[in-house]
């Protein structure tokens, strides 16, 4: 019976973690987005901050002793917020490396 309470320590340990990195994602995220804004990299990274920040959340949720196991809608709408930054993003830096643009001419 000692292996659920040591399961249970190194998965709240790990979700712990999880919120300490994701909190600083989010911080150097916002920073380097204001850094680049109103150029093609800022445009590119303005949903960064929006992941990190939804990552945040989402592992407090898992941590909170209100909310189920897993989160509950919390998280997974959090999740759902993430997923959809990270395609606006992924596809951003994809358009913004596959520009065709012909310069100093």
């Amino acid at each position: 019976m000692a292996l659920p309470t040591w399961a249970t320590n190194i998965t709240v340990a790990l979700n712990i973690l999880t919120l300490v990195a994701t909190t600083v994602a989010c911080t150097f995220a916002t920073i380097a987005a204001a850094g680049f804004r109103e150029t093609e990299w800022g445009r590119a990274l303005a949903p960064l901050p929006v992941v990190f920040g939804a990552m945040t959340v989402s592992t407090g949720a898992t941590l909170h002793p209100a909310t189920p196991a897993d989160g509950g809608q919390l998280a997974l709408a959090m999740w759902a917020i993430a997923i959809v930054a990270i395609t606006v993003s992924c596809w951003r830096f994809v358009t913004l490396f596959t520009e065709r643009r012909v310069v100093g001419r």
